[in-house]
C-alpha cells in the first residue's frame, strides 16, 4: 500500500512538471481550474454526447463535489458504526440543516476542521499509551466496561487494540477538502465563464414557468444526448421512488415505516407533485431527507 501511494505521487509530480515545461516552453497561460480536456466549457456541455462527457470529467466535482462529500460521509458512518460515526451524523444533520448551498458554503470550513480533527485524535487513540506508564481504567474499575463498549467508544486497549483503517476516513477529508476549494472557486468570474455558476434556482418560482428561464432549447429526441435527457428528467423521480421501496422493505423494523409511508405518498400524487411551486417540493424534499439523517442517527446509536 505504501509503495502504491508512492508510486501515485510520483506519478502526479511527474505529470505537473511536464505540464508546467509545455506550458513554459510554449508560452501558455496555466487554465483557472484543473481540468482535463481543454476548449471545453459549459457551453459545449449540450453539443453532444462526447462534449457532455467531457465536460463531466473536467467540472463533475465541480457540479457534484457536495453531493459526492454527503456520499462519502454516509459511507463513513455505515462502515465505522460506533462513537465518532455517531459524531459524523450528528455534523452531517447540522450541516443539511443549512439546506441552501451558500448556507453550507458558509459552515464548510468548520466542517473539514471538525473531520480532520477528529481523523488526528483517533490516530492518537490507535498509538495509545505505552503499558508501563499507565493502566486503562475501563479495564480495572470495579465494573469494568465490556469489550463491545470499549470498541464502540474506539477507547484504546491493550487487550483489543483499536482499528487503525482510516481509509473512509481519509476519503472524507479529501473529498470535503475539494469541496472546501470549489466553493471558493465558484466565486471567481473566470470559472464561473469556463465551468458555470452554482447558483440555486429561486424558491419562489412555478414550474410552469421553468423553461423561460432555461438557456438551453427544448431537447424532442433529436440526439442521444436528448434521450439521456429525457430519461433523466421525467423517469429519474421514478427511480428515486422504486429506491425509497426497497429500503422500507428491505427491513422489517420501524424506521422502514417512515420510508413505505413517504413512497405512498409521492405515488398518491405521481408526477402532479413536479408541478408545484418550488418550495413546496423542497420542502417535501427535506423532510425525506432529514428523516433519512434521523434514521441513520437512531441505527448508529441502537447498534
Amino acid at each position: 500500500n505504501h509503495l502504491m501511494v508512492l508510486g501515485l505521487l510520483v506519478f502526479e509530480a511527474t505529470v505537473h512538471r511536464h505540464q508546467l515545461y509545455f506550458r513554459l516552453r510554449n508560452d501558455l497561460k496555466p487554465p483557472p481550474f484543473s481540468i482535463i480536456f481543454h476548449g471545453i466549457t459549459r457551453q459545449h456541455l449540450d453539443h453532444g454526447v462526447l462534449p457532455c462527457i467531457k465536460y463531466f470529467i473536467n467540472f463533475g466535482f465541480y457540479k457534484f463535489g457536495l453531493e459526492i462529500s454527503l456520499i462519502v460521509a454516509v459511507n463513513v458512518i455505515g462502515q465505522r458504526m460506533d462513537f465518532y460515526a455517531l459524531l459524523h451524523s450528528c455534523a452531517l444533520m447540522v450541516v443539511l440543516f443549512r439546506r441552501r448551498r451558500k448556507a453550507i458554503g458558509e459552515v464548510w470550513p468548520k466542517y473539514c476542521c471538525f473531520t480532520a480533527g477528529l481523523m488526528v485524535f483517533q490516530y492518537l487513540l490507535c498509538i495509545g499509551i505505552p503499558p508501563a506508564l499507565c493502566v486503562y481504567p475501563w479495564r480495572t474499575a470495579v465494573q469494568p466496561l465490556t469489550s463491545n463498549v470499549i470498541k464502540w467508544f474506539y477507547f484504546p486497549d491493550f487487550a483489543m487494540r483499536p482499528n487503525p483503517s482510516f481509509i473512509f476516513d481519509h476519503l472524507l477529508l479529501l473529498c470535503s477538502s475539494l469541496q472546501w476549494q470549489v466553493f471558493v472557486e465558484e466565486n471567481r468570474a473566470a470559472v464561473r465563464l469556463l465551468a458555470g455558476d452554482n447558483v440555486e434556482i429561486s424558491r419562489s418560482l412555478d414550474p410552469c414557468s421553468f423553461n423561460q428561464f432555461i438557456p438551453v432549447d427544448n431537447f424532442l429526441h433529436c440526439s442521444y444526448l436528448d434521450m439521456v435527457k429525457v430519461f433523466v428528467f421525467s423517469y429519474f423521480f421514478w427511480l428515486v421512488l422504486c429506491l425509497i421501496f426497497i429500503t422500507g422493505t428491505t427491513r422489517i423494523n420501524i424506521f422502514c415505516l417512515g420510508y413505505l409511508v413517504a413512497c405512498f405518498y409521492f405515488m398518491l400524487f405521481g408526477g402532479s407533485v413536479l408541478m408545484q411551486p418550488v418550495r413546496y417540493i423542497l420542502r417535501l424534499w427535506d423532510w425525506l431527507i432529514g428523516y433519512t439523517c434521523f434514521v441513520i442517527t437512531m441505527k448508529n446509536l441502537l447498534s
